[in-house]
């Protein structure tokens, strides 16, 4: 499943064309929508985005200055530009970015769903070729420098960085990663297995390190014969535009581990694709000051990881600084029933509680450590209904509920129920009912 961004600075546009690609049957899309160029880069920071179609003229930054920052974090994804102006500069500027198509807003939406069309075709052919490339290369045997292993294998014995990169023998080894700067680790377990299998875990640390943006240094190693270990580090640049201006560093460990998840989602994917293999990952919070524990929190990583296995969970991605709270829910006793039981009421829980801030499908996937394409068809499989529809459902029904039994305003309702717009709440409401909410009110 693709994911497509809608981005204008009006939102009866975005809106209507979020509804318009919803109820059209030809195409499969994770939808986004943002109101603005900034709002669209925050989604960009944590979500893995395909497709952007974009209005150009917006204030503080137009579509043009958008883009450039888009690729960024995400070189693969297609742009339109959809506009009410038709000047040659413009034009000229968005073909000089590679964008696939410009589409005046006075075409009406036939054109945008060829282009979007066009684009899901390129999108499709491109993967074809990766897929192809990675296949040809599963059965080249990649060597790890000894020393480096070694360096590796003795982190994971208990020895702290630090040390190591003070002795001698580790001189010359250009280790990528720096002990006096943040730094996180990264478990990777195949779900299926033939555990011992080297050439999987070899493609599986292909795919990984193919997705990894250069801002992103990073050492591996193969744990136990049965796990992948990554420790990374951003660059300078990347953390720059995580920490903003905001002082907080939890904030900007908080940015860089969505970031990874996005990534994550990608790796994941292709491993299913490539590989028949489930991956599920395991992401650690900051390591500096924290190099000598670095042993014990990925053998905590690597159980947590296992537990769900057990319950018959694939693809999560499980979140350290996260997770501890939580375990205690997921007793040895638990049958596998009880468990998936669990996790819908927890997913269910999440949407009651923020119904009127982040219901995304990439924010309930991080509450309950999946991946976020797998979670929807989990979902499914589970409760035989798609979440989508939950959400919809869970919506109206906070509506309906504050609309007989308070006196709150319509806005008030359309805020508290997780509609964007009082606009956008009447459109919705009348398309499930047949009436607008004043019409409905009325009624009762």
């Amino acid at each position: 499943m693709y994911r497509l961004l809608i981005v204008d600075d009006e939102p009866v546009i975005v809106n209507g064309l979020v509804q318009l690609f919803q109820g059209n049957k030809d195409f499969e899309l994770d939808i986004c929508k943002a109101y603005s160029s900034g709002e669209a880069l925050e989604i960009a920071k944590k979500t893995k985005l395909d497709i952007l179609i974009s209005d150009i003229r917006m204030p503080q930054k137009n579509g043009l200055q958008l883009v450039d920052e888009m690729v960024y974090y995400w070189p693969a994804c297609r742009v339109i530009f959809l506009t009410g102006y038709s000047e040659f500069d413009y034009v000229y500027e968005a073909l000089k970015k590679n964008v696939e198509n410009y589409i005046l807003k006075t075409e009406g939406i036939e054109p945008i769903f060829q282009a979007v069309k066009e684009v899901i075709g390129k999108l499709e052919e491109e993967k074809s070729v990766k897929l192809q490339q990675e296949k040809a290369q599963r059965h080249i045997q990649i060597a790890e420098p000894y020393l480096k292993k070694e360096m590796m294998d003795a982190m994971l014995g208990g020895e702290p960085l630090p040390s190591l990169l003070t002795e001698s023998i580790y001189a010359e080894v250009e280790f990528g990663i720096a002990a006096e700067r943040p730094a996180f680790f990264l478990v990777g377990q195949v779900d299926r297995l033939e555990v011992e299998n080297l050439k999987v875990l070899e493609s599986v640390q292909r795919i990984f390190d193919n997705h990894l943006p250069a801002s992103i240094a990073r050492e591996k190693a193969i744990y136990n014969g049965s796990s992948l270990l990554w420790i990374l580090q951003a660059d300078e640049e990347l953390l720059g535009r995580f920490r903003g201006n905001q002082p907080d560093e939890n904030t900007k460990e908080q940015g860089i581990a969505s970031y990874m998840k996005g990534i994550l989602e990608l790796v994941q994917n292709e491993c299913v694709e490539v590989l028949s293999a489930s991956v599920s990952f395991g992401i650690s919070g900051n390591l500096l000051g924290k190099w000598d524990t670095l042993h014990l929190q990925v053998e905590a990583v690597r159980a947590m990881i296992q537990k769900r296995a057990a319950f018959g969970q694939k693809m999560v991605i499980v979140d350290y600084e996260k997770s501890n709270a939580c375990e205690s829910d997921m007793s040895g006793e638990m049958k596998q029933e009880e468990f998936k039981q669990l996790l819908i009421e927890q997913i269910h829980q999440y949407v009651h509680n923020n119904l009127s801030k982040d219901v995304s499908l990439t924010a309930i996937a991080d509450e309950v450590h999946f991946n976020p394409s797998y979670l929807s068809r989990y979902y499914k499989q589970i409760t035989g209904h798609n979440l989508l529809e939950y959400i919809q459902s869970t919506k109206m029904t906070v509506a309906i509920d504050l609309m007989m039994n308070t006196s709150l305003k319509l806005n008030e309702i359309a805020s508290k129920a997780g509609f964007d717009s009082a606009s956008y709440f009447t459109t919705f409401f009348k398309k499930m009912t047949g009436l607008s909410p004043q019409e409905y009110r009325n009624s009762q």
